[in-house]
């Protein structure tokens, strides 16, 4: 069964609850965290199937440690599969719509843990990705950002995000397109990746997923590189149930990207190049 958490301490989580709620139907079961939870009642799209729960819980959402195991404690149930619903800032004010799988490749400063990284699905994520851009609203990017921030967990989790100022995360509007994207999502096969190189909104990662049949796990920026070996490669890989890595080999350092590169390949471990997707008709 699949979840999805919002935070009370988050204005645009709340305002993308309350949109869920009003755009597709739910039923209370119960509580959670002192708050209501729902059941959905009936299937809207390939995440939100009949059963999926909704809760809400009264701590910011990057500090939520191991809620996976505490939930599934608390209802006797497996979860599967986890989104938070989140604001996004960023000193640009820029407004945008994102999805990111969740980790830390350093220090843990936003919750988690150092040097740890929670599993995540791609196909759930690009697949929401691409149904985001079919919503686009006039004036917002839609895009990836890499691997970062808490909490840390055990099931398959991501983010999906308001950005980039208060006025966007209290507009009903891209919350609606938000939901209505989640709702509605239709999973696409392709080659699970992970993705390496390039800056935090990863650009190349999210042009090659909203073009050819690739779905990407964890992705590590150009400021994540420096923690990178074959152990943390494996790792991502592993967390992103993954055949290989992809470069965004022009924004790395040359010398760089070829030793990351050499190392993987005496580790037997695919490297990608975009010929090697299909492209999305």
């Amino acid at each position: 069964m699949n979840l999805i958490i919002a935070s009370k301490a988050d204005s645009a989580s709340i305002n993308l609850r309350d949109r869920l709620l009003e755009m597709s139907p739910w039923e209370k079961c119960g509580n959670f965290d002192g708050n209501h939870m729902w059941k959905l009642t009936e299937t809207c799209g390939d995440f939100c199937i009949k059963g999926t729960y909704l809760v809400c819980i009264n701590q910011i959402h990057i500090h939520a440690e191991r809620i996976d195991e505490i939930f599934e404690k608390e209802n006797n149930t497996k979860i599967n599969n986890i989104i938070f619903l989140s604001r996004h800032k960023a000193a640009s004010g820029k407004p945008s719509l994102t999805v990111h799988p969740i980790g830390n490749w350093g220090k843990a400063e936003y919750g988690g843990e150092e040097g740890k990284i929670t599993p995540t699905s791609p196909k759930i994520m690009t697949s929401l990705l691409r149904e985001i851009k079919k919503n686009q609203l006039e004036g917002f990017d839609v895009c990836f950002e890499a691997t970062h921030h808490g909490p840390l967990l055990n099931t398959p989790t991501i983010f999906l995000e308001i950005g980039s100022t208060e006025n966007e995360w209290e507009d009903e509007l891209p919350a609606q397109s938000l939901i209505k994207s989640l709702l509605e999502v239709k999973y696409i096969d392709g080659n699970n990746v992970i993705g390496v190189g390039g800056g935090h909104y990863t650009p190349r990662f999210t042009e090659a997923a909203l073009t050819h049949k690739v779905n990407f796990g964890h992705m590590i920026a150009n400021y994540g590189v420096p923690f990178v070996n074959t152990k943390v490669l494996r790792n991502a890989i592993e967390a992103s149930n993954a055949e290989g890595v992809y470069f965004h080999k022009k924004a790395m350092k040359k010398s760089t990207y070829r030793q990351i590169k050499e190392e993987l390949e005496n580790e037997n471990i695919t490297v990608f190049k975009q010929a090697d997707y299909s492209k999305i008709t």
